[in-house]
């Protein structure tokens, strides 16, 4: 059996896991659902939701299974983490990794599984959705795209419960109000209503708890005049304590014009046929003032004789929650409006930004072409540096716009020939290999899952940059090669060109990063860093190993799950190069 290893990001994704505050919990019926879909989906019996611990599996959703964790160095799942696309044991019995895992020698006998990572908004799989059965099974690629979108339904989920947590954050203060008020409820109606000697020890114990409770407290009597008030409600209406008995609440917390509404509802409030509590949202002005939103629980207080003699007001300040609730708001409205902008942005400058350069570079040909000989030279230079700037600027418009497209564009994951692909590079750069004298070879290739248009522009960067800087002294020889990784699959692109220095192996791939002068070679500095995005899309990576004046090797790795279940691959172990 083997045991997976830790992501690079251990810490970091234990630290998400721990913020989603999921483990432990108890089940929830929108999880459950999720994963007895998923299990429904693949026809199989078990379908998990695997929040994957330092130690341990836990399971949210566990349709078909008993248990509610088993231990870490077993779980499947803790294999799934380690890639982005969703991992698939056809038969756990004949794979190396799983075979002597006690989950498949003994109970529950697992002989098929497929796990789909959970990964968060900041990049971390905190677990997996996942399906096992006893017997082996050989999913095809839409049921597998179907649990990835599952997967993402759970994240959903997730994302959801932490937002409804945070607005939920901004009334615990009132939670707590709450709290304290079923705490010493008997306490303070006996402040109010008892009058006996006997009493005076919870009386003074109430009116401790009175003034020192977190929330605001108000009594009045039965004409809304204030009886008593602690130092919560003199502090949120920015007065002093000892001010507030005796006056009017209406005079003193509502402008004229609304006064009689005020006290209209609180004539139903006192006269009301209702023996529990009334819960309700008013305003408040402060002394200064501002107007204050009071989230308001309310007991009618009783004499001796049975008779309504005034109010009790329990209330917190909610209007900072409510501000911060409304600049949520705004924000996600916002960040709609600002992608749906970038999307319109993308779709008019492939237009508009093409337009003029598409003119100067027309009209410098007709310059070019009906240039009078004896200006031929002279005019003919100038007009050389027109056409060079137009075709430059050009360039980084399409590079710019296919950056902006990736990042935007819906993908369209399938099954890719990478075989294919490949030719059809070879017929895209025809042209460029042949004015270079180039060679390209090209040897056995595996079908991967992914957006076949992504990858063949991937391969497409990469044979382009080989040609551009082959060593002016040698024939360019290109070879696109796979091997095998014991994991996945290594797709290199290999060149024997002028090679990269040590120290730029790393910052080739960011974006605008040049090694060299337009006037040297011409490009816009974004092909690799495209490239690398195209590869963290696909769940993979890409690094070079290069050394300079002999070469360079462009390596993109894949996990697993992006390879054919369906291709029995037989590719080298070794490296290219």
């Amino acid at each position: 059996m083997m045991s997976a290893p830790l992501p690079p990001t251990e810490q970091q994704r234990l630290k998400t896991l721990l913020a989603c505050d999921l483990l432990d919990t108890a089940e929830e019926t929108g999880y459950d659902d999720i994963a007895r879909l998923a299990a429904r989906l693949f026809d199989a019996p078990i379908g998990l939701i695997s929040l994957v611990d330092a130690d341990r599996q836990w399971f949210k959703a566990h349709i078909g299974l008993d248990v509610r964790e088993t231990p870490r160095d077993l779980a499947f799942c803790a294999h799934a983490i380690l890639q982005q696309g969703v991992l698939v044991v056809a038969d756990a019995q004949a794979d190396e990794r799983f075979r002597d895992n006690p989950l498949v020698a003994g109970a529950p006998h697992i002989r098929f599984y497929a796990g789909a990572p959970l990964t968060m908004p900041d990049g971390q799989n905190i677990g997996t959705l996942c399906v096992i059965d006893v017997v082996p099974h050989a999913p095809d690629a839409p049921t597998l795209e179907a649990l990835r979108v599952l997967a993402d339904q759970v994240i959903a989920h997730i994302e959801l419960r932490r937002k409804v947590a945070e607005l939920e954050n901004a009334s615990v203060q009132r939670a707590m109000v709450e709290l304290q008020l079923k705490r010493f409820n008997d306490e303070v109606l006996g402040l109010v209503t008892l009058r006996t000697k006997e009493l005076q020890a919870e009386r003074d114990r109430a009116e401790l708890y009175f003034d020192v409770a977190g929330g605001m407290m108000v009594v009045t009597d039965s004409s809304g005049r204030i009886l008593k008030a602690n130092r919560m409600a003199a502090e949120v209406l920015c007065r002093e304590s000892p001010e507030l008995p005796g006056k009017d609440w209406f005079d003193l917390c509502f402008p004229p014009d609304a006064r009689a509404e005020a006290r209209s509802f609180f004539a139903e409030l006192i006269g009301g046929q209702s023996q529990g509590d009334r819960r309700f949202r008013g305003l408040a002005l402060t002394s200064d003032g501002r107007a204050r939103t009071i989230a308001w629980r309310t007991t009618r207080l009783f004499d001796g004789d049975g008779k309504v003699s005034g109010l009790l007001g329990v209330g917190e300040d909610i209007t900072d929650a409510l501000e911060a609730e409304e600049r949520l708001r705004r924000t996600l409205v916002e960040l709609e409006r600002s992608n749906l902008a970038l999307q319109q942005f993308v779709h008019v400058a492939s237009h508009d930004l093409r337009e003029p350069i598409n003119s100067i570079l027309n009209f410098s040909s007709l310059l070019a072409r009906d240039l009078d000989a004896s200006e031929a030279t002279r005019v003919g230079r100038y007009i050389d540096f027109i056409r060079r700037g137009g075709q430059r600027m050009r360039t980084l418009v399409d590079d710019l716009l296919a950056y902006v497209r990736i990042e935007n564009s819906e993908r369209h994951m399938d099954l890719v020939e990478l075989s294919d692909s490949a030719e059809d590079v070879r017929q895209a750069l025809a042209d460029a290999i042949e004015k270079s004298g180039a060679v390209l070879r090209v040897g056995p290739l595996p079908a991967i899952y992914g957006d076949r248009t992504l990858i063949g522009l991937l391969l497409q960067n990469l044979v382009s940059n080989a040609i551009k800087f082959r060593h002016p002294e040698v024939a360019a020889v290109i070879d696109i090669l796979a091997t095998d990784t014991g994991h996945g699959v290594r797709i290199s692109v290999c060149d024997n060109g002028i090679g990269i220095p040590p120290e730029y192996h790393e910052k080739i791939f960011e974006a605008f990063q040049r090694l060299h002068s337009r006037t040297e070679y011409e490009g816009s500095g974004l092909g690799l860093a495209l490239c690398r995005r195209i590869a963290d899309i696909h769940g993979a990576t890409l690094g070079v190993r290069s050394t300079e004046g002999a070469g360079s090797c462009f390596e993109l790795t894949l996990p697993a799950s992006n390879l054919s279940a369906i291709e029995a691959l037989a590719l080298p172990e070794t490296e290219p190069g």
